[in-house]
């Protein structure tokens, strides 16, 4: 009789299958952690490195909320009925509009370049109606 030893018998997916399900179950576990515990806590990054610098510089704080009012912009109904139209971003340049559809997002223009426009932390959807 020839002993029998346990690796002989096992293919090597019972190793791998069982620690890819244990690391996957583990990463949804901590995502579905780490949104209870943001939605219960209201841990905001943003809103944490804002206070850091609001005890700091109170002057730069005032700037940054300035800039992100800045950032925000009402347009009506920029998704699903109508679709906002823009210029493109070469026919912006040119023309030195404030506003532009770049990769189907409005962009605002700013001294150093351009700045996606966010209404309630997402981008604002449009159309270029120039190349």
């Amino acid at each position: 009789m020839r002993p029998v030893r346990p690796r002989d018998e096992s293919s090597p997916w019972s190793f791998f299958l069982p620690m890819l399900l244990a690391v996957a179950l583990g990463i949804l576990l901590a995502d579905i952690v780490r949104h209870v515990a943001g939605a219960a806590f209201g841990s905001d990054e943003e809103t944490a490195v804002k206070t850091a610098a609001a005890v700091s510089d109170p002057e730069v704080a005032e700037e940054d909320s300035l800039a992100s009012d800045a950032a925000m912009v009402t347009v009506g109904q920029s998704s699903g009925g109508e679709v906002v139209l823009l210029p493109g971003p070469v026919t912006a340049m040119r023309e030195g509009a404030e506003r532009a559809c770049i990769n189907h997002t409005i962009a605002l223009r700013r001294p150093n370049g351009w700045e996606q426009g966010l209404e309630d932390n997402a981008p604002l959807r449009c159309r270029a109606s120039s190349p």
